[in-house]
């Protein structure tokens, strides 16, 4: 048997020191010695170090609230409508909230933007987004969720991409059929929609896709989702012009704020 080459795993004395001198000043990463949820492990690479005792108890929750089911979000509690009205200028934004009631935790997945056909529709461009309370904030702006660069991302008018291929549907589109967010399927995969037995070529945007946000997305009481419809080009004349965002998941019990 070979001999055994024993590693010594205490704290130096350095270390103990240090912990012992700490005063509630400012320590490796920012962490105070003081603060509360932290607990000192000791010394590594010549600093002391913590352990998040937040952390070890947060985490496991945000796994076991996701298995409950409270409520179904739907358009009954998830759904937000604007009307832009006839006049309404270029570069004019109108806008309406949905809201995540307090106390309550979503996990949502499918979402859609829509601009239900406007056949009196004789002027007027409209662009469509809409921001997320709870991403990082911009210039002190919730975060709008598309990135109007992004080649994936683009407005829908039936089984076709509109004309200027992003988030801007034009008044003939608009006049001419339904408008949505919809994502275009792959050339040669088809969806088949049995209940109404035709075959579909685009589908809701799901936040589980992985060119979205791979997973669903969680929102807290307080948490909202703002539709932002923008006039482009020319103040909207002839009809007013009914907008909605849609959102479906279901409702948790939320263990961790």
């Amino acid at each position: 048997m070979g001999k055994q080459r024993l590693q010594d795993k205490g704290v130096g004395l350095s270390a103990l020191q240090t912990i012992a001198s700490i005063t509630p000043g400012i320590v490796t990463g920012g962490t105070s010695i003081n603060q509360l949820g932290f607990l000192p492990l000791g010394e590594y690479k010549g600093e002391v170090r913590f352990f998040d005792l937040d952390n070890l108890a947060n985490q496991p929750l945000i796994w076991a609230e996701k298995q409950w089911t409270r409520d179904k979000v739907d358009t009954r509690n998830g759904l937000a409508q604007v009307s832009v009205p006839i006049g309404a200028a270029v570069g004019s934004q109108h806008t309406a909230e949905i809201e995540v009631p307090t106390g309550e935790v979503w996990y949502l997945g499918e979402h859609e933007m829509r601009i239900p056909q406007v056949a009196g529709l004789t002027a007027g461009d409209i662009t469509l987004n809409f921001r997320v309370s709870s991403f990082p904030k911009p210039n002190e702006h919730d975060k709008a969720y598309y990135d109007p660069d992004d080649p994936q991302v683009y407005l829908c008018t039936g089984d076709a991409a509109v004309a200027g291929g992003s988030l801007t549907a034009t008044q003939a589109e608009i006049a001419a059929g339904d408008t949505t967010d919809r994502r275009l399927i792959v050339a040669g995969v088809t969806y088949h929609d049995t209940a109404n037995d035709i075959v579909k070529a685009a589908v809701k945007r799901n936040f589980r896709d992985g060119d979205e946000l791979n997973t669903e997305l969680r929102l807290l009481g307080g948490d909202k989702l703002t539709l932002v419809a923008t006039v482009a080009t020319a103040a909207v004349a002839g009809a007013a012009v009914a907008i909605y965002l849609r959102v479906w998941g279901r409702v948790g019990k939320a263990l961790v704020q």
